[in-house]
């Protein structure tokens, strides 16, 4: 919740023309709150956006899309390097993630409720979420590549 005042206030002082000019952007409050993996081009459409909530989404829409898919790419090389029990273990646990994922999604949804601002952390956490998988399928990857 206080991703999302945070959030919110930084977007009502953008919008206001208020903002000091020693205070952080919208991309570096994002980034306080960001896991490393999130792409660069990612915090520049941010500020590029502005107090743009369309705009926003749209940033967060295509961060979403690419962390996916870096996911997926992950999770395939992953599971091209196991055999055996290692392998059943990790789609086991790929689809025990994808259930905390989705059911996380959900709740925020409905604790944050339908405010265009909401929409925005939930999409926002769910981004980061993916990073998150990704980032820890690359560390198993790793690992797996030195077997």
């Amino acid at each position: 919740m206080k991703a999302i005042w945070t959030l919110a206030l930084t977007l009502t002082t953008l919008a206001h023309g208020t903002f000091a000019v020693a205070a952080e952007s919208t991309s570096q409050v994002v980034r306080h709150h960001a896991p490393q993996g999130i792409r660069a081009s990612f915090y520049t459409c941010i500020d590029s956006a502005g107090s743009d909530t369309i705009a926003i989404a749209a940033c967060l829409t295509t961060e979403r899309a690419a962390q996916d898919a870096r996911l997926n790419t992950t999770y395939k090389a992953l599971l091209s390097k196991l055999r055996g029990e290692a392998k059943d273990n990790l789609v086991t646990a790929e689809r025990a993630w994808l259930d905390f994922h989705n059911k996380s999604g959900n709740f925020e949804s409905a604790l944050y409720g339908n405010e265009k601002i909401a929409d925005l952390e939930v999409t926002q956490n769910e981004v980061f979420r993916l990073c998150e998988r990704a980032n820890a399928l690359e560390k198993y990857l790793s690992i797996a590549n030195d077997l």
